[in-house]
């Protein structure tokens, strides 16, 4: 039943004014060109169910569905209202149109076999990191990389120790294959093994300047500072045997050992005297310098330096007596070597008792003090014992 009105009262058509207004400018366009896209998205579906029925048959009705003007001439059945679109297209308002709102409905429904997909990261099962998200992980790949750095710094140092183990097990092999040869370098000379005293027939020792190392080791505290080999002091030459040890003085007052020493070592220089040396010089205070092997040769005393050993003492008082710490130190020294050569304490001698000559001057004017000399060398070898 239509509205009741007057025909003579006046109709305000405002509202339908006030709508266009409302609209901005270009909405029509944008509907079309909505609808535009919507026509091409379900063509391609279209497409896609056509191809997709070629090899699977779907029943009697589509799935996908696209209606014009209101029957489904491009769906699954024939002859029937499209029942997505119901024939016109609200969202547009035009009849035989598809809306937006359907084609987007339309495309979410596309069969998996379609040759045109839309994925979206819903369908992929994914979504856009958050800022703590992506801050989190940077801070899990930097500790990573940290981690690796300290691994790789602990490989680099282990594989430094395990070589620098290596190289020193290799010298330390090579050193005991040294120090248990068949022959041992001693004084410039080499001198074959002996068998210790006292050991099993499986012990060997070496020899040291002549003298078995066992013995040699138990000498008194002096210091090795050889000369070096000229004919003026060290011949070099070798001592075939020892039948005396012969005591000297420097006949240089208040001088210390290394002072008589570099005069013996500067004799190659400046050709002073034609020979002159000793084994040992003894100190003012006691210290033993060793200046030549007693395996080798030394210019002391001339018509017995094939056969002797000489030491030469330092004195501070004018008469030539010794200090107390230098006679102590000549008594160990002569006590020593007259057990290590097996000789008796008569075997030690003056240089005054091979040519006259007035060395060493206090004990040439003191015979009794050379007698005590020489017993108190008896008691340092008895105590030794």
């Amino acid at each position: 039943m239509g509205a009741v009105y007057d025909e003579d009262e006046d109709l305000d058509f405002s509202f339908l004014r006030q709508s266009v207004r409302q609209q901005t400018r270009g909405a029509a366009a944008r509907r079309r060109t909505a609808d535009d896209r919507g026509r091409d998205r379900m063509a391609d579906m279209i497409s896609g169910n056509r191809q997709e029925r070629a090899t699977t048959p779907y029943g009697r009705q589509g799935q996908v569905s696209g209606t014009y003007g209101g029957q489904g001439r491009h769906s699954g059945t024939y002859g029937k209202r499209n029942p997505v679109s119901g024939g016109q297209s609200r969202a547009s308002g035009v009849p035989g149109q598809r809306s937006q709102a359907s084609g987007r409905k339309r495309a979410q429904a596309a069969p998996q076999g379609s040759n045109r997909q839309y994925p979206s990261a819903q369908t992929e099962g994914r979504r856009p990191l958050t800022m703590q998200e992506k801050q989190r992980q940077a801070a899990l790949l930097k500790k990573k990389k940290q981690r690796l750095r300290r691994q790789r710094q602990f490989l680099a140092v282990l594989l430094c120790i395990l070589i620098g183990g290596s190289v020193f097990a290799v010298w330390q092999l090579g050193k005991m294959g040294t120090e248990t040869g068949t022959e041992t370098e001693t004084g410039g000379e080499t001198a074959p093994e002996m068998l210790a005293e006292g050991g099993g027939g499986n012990v060997v020792e070496g020899i040291v300047q002549g003298i078995p190392e066992s013995q040699f080791n138990r000498h008194p505290s002096w210091t090795e500072d050889f000369l070096t080999i000229s004919e003026y002091s060290r011949p070099g030459e070798p001592l075939p045997e020892v039948n005396n040890i012969f005591v000297h003085y420097t006949a240089n007052v208040n001088t210390s050992a290394a002072n008589n020493r570099n005069y013996f070592e500067n004799l190659k220089d400046n050709h002073d005297v034609p020979g002159a040396s000793a084994h040992f010089i003894i100190g003012i205070e006691g210290e033993i310098l060793q200046i030549i092997p007693v395996d080798e040769m030394a210019y002391a005393v001339q018509s017995r330096n094939e056969d002797s050993i000489s030491i030469e003492c330092c004195y501070k008082y004018d008469n030539g007596q010794f200090t107390q710490e230098t006679y102590d130190s000549l008594i160990k020294l002569l006590a020593w070597l007259t057990e290590t050569y097996e000789l008796e304490p008569d075997d030690i001698l003056r240089h005054y008792d091979c040519g006259g000559k007035k060395c060493p001057l206090y004990y040439v004017d003191h015979e009794d003090a050379w007698r005590i000399l020489k017993q108190d060398v008896a008691k340092e070898m008895a105590s030794a014992q």
